[in-house]
């Protein structure tokens, strides 16, 4: 997911969540792939909420299709 490679507002953690965020994997599922708790998975997403200044997963999917398909106007 290339979107998420070139923001240098997330961090390294915070790019593989949302990546695995956008694949559509709960929290639960996050965590034991990435080898952390539920809620390390939680408090990296709600980083992630707030620097992208947004408030949702569903907003987090939404951001990245309207970024993707402006990067092809």
């Amino acid at each position: 997911m290339s979107f998420f490679y070139h923001s240098e507002v997330l961090s390294k953690r915070e790019k593989q969540i949302a990546e695995k965020i956008l694949e559509g994997l709960p929290n639960k599922v996050i965590g034991a792939e990435l080898f952390i708790s539920e809620r390390t998975v939680k408090f990296h997403c709600h980083n992630i909420y707030r620097k992208l200044d947004i408030r949702s997963r569903h907003a987090l999917v939404a951001k990245y299709y309207r970024d993707m398909a402006g990067s092809f106007a």
